[in-house]
């Protein structure tokens, strides 16, 4: 079973060896091992998915699909002093101040 290690949880294989699977690991681990450390709080399923959907937060200005010097000429269309903006990311940051 895939899991995703919480914390460090020791096991014994088929063979009887100890093993540890440290806390952060992820990967495959027999399937009665995975479920005691499911179980006991040691570890998730690792497929698991985020329950909730997480969009990219793109502003619909389209301020960053042009170029500089299409910014520079919108900002004075709208009359605003970006004397003092030096990159693209300075006059988006006042355009979008404004």
């Amino acid at each position: 079973m895939y899991v995703r290690m919480n914390r460090a949880f020791s096991f014994k294989d088929e063979n009887g060896t100890k093993i540890t699977a440290p806390r952060g690991w992820v990967g495959d681990l027999p399937d009665k091992a995975a479920k005691e450390a499911v179980s006991g709080g040691y570890a998730v399923d690792g497929n698991q998915r985020s329950a909730t959907t997480v969009e990219a937060q793109v502003p619909a200005d389209g301020f960053d699909a042009m170029t500089k010097s299409e910014l520079e000429a919108l900002a004075k269309e709208r009359g605003l002093d970006v004397s003092a903006a030096k990159t693209k990311a300075d006059l988006i940051e006042a355009l979008r101040k404004a």
